[in-house]
């Protein structure tokens, strides 16, 4: 098994505030704004994925399935597990991106890293179509034709890691005649529910006969 770790080793390292929370990023991947398409051939570099936040703290309108959530490595020789996360839950959303122009040598590897200020809830690989509804980015075209996630079943493949605190994703791509693309899911942070018209705390007993005496001793220098 091909370590991942090592091709990203002499990446450089940049952080960046975006709309999210602060990432910091390394090797062979850029942080752009969401594109108006990320389907074949619409927005291509020849060196560099592009990352970019798609939404920040949403509520999820229904259930939607990860590919895979786990800490580890998964590339040919690992089966990714799954898991529902459920409607109602709060999340970010960041969708990789990898497509190379038509004249550029393939096939074309490119390795980084990403780490998150949260966790990631799960990583999404394969079938995007009910995730693009849920929490894909306004104004972004989606690719609609099949195969544009990852190739995980060559050794020689697509491969990426999810690090044992879940806050770090690396990734190594064969980017070769179709997008490579990967969504991940991280916590959002639920708003704070606010209290318009607050409810007055309650008057204590000893409060009261305070007030009481004082009106009385009030009503005598008057008289």
């Amino acid at each position: 098994m091909k370590s991942i770790i090592t091709a990203i080793a002499a990446g450089t390292v940049l952080s960046f505030v975006g709309q999210a929370s602060a990432l910091t990023l390394s090797g062979d991947v850029n942080m752009v704004f969401a594109p108006a398409s990320v389907q074949q051939n619409d927005r291509t570099n020849n060196n560099r994925a592009l990352l970019f936040t798609e939404q920040t703290n949403s509520t999820l309108a229904s259930s939607m399935n990860v590919d895979a959530f786990l800490p580890g490595t998964y590339d040919a020789s690992a089966a990714a597990a799954g898991r529902t996360l459920a409607a109602g839950r709060t999340v970010t959303s960041y969708f990789l991106h990898a497509d190379v122009s038509d004249n550029a040598v393939t096939p074309t590897r490119m390795s980084g890293s990403i780490t998150f200020n949260d966790k990631i809830l799960g990583v999404i690989f394969g079938n995007f179509s009910v995730s693009d509804a849920l929490v894909g980015a306004a104004g972004t075209a989606y690719e609609t034709q099949g195969g544009h996630g990852l190739d995980l079943s060559d050794p020689n493949g697509d491969s990426f890691r999810i690090s044992n605190n879940r806050m770090r994703l690396d990734f190594n791509f064969n980017v070769s005649g179709i997008t490579d693309q990967v969504r991940i899911i991280t916590a959002g942070n639920a708003p704070l529910a606010v209290q318009e018209n607050p409810i007055p705390e309650p008057v204590t007993p000893a409060l009261l006969a305070m007030g009481l005496g004082s009106l009385a001793l009030r009503r005598r220098h008057t008289a």
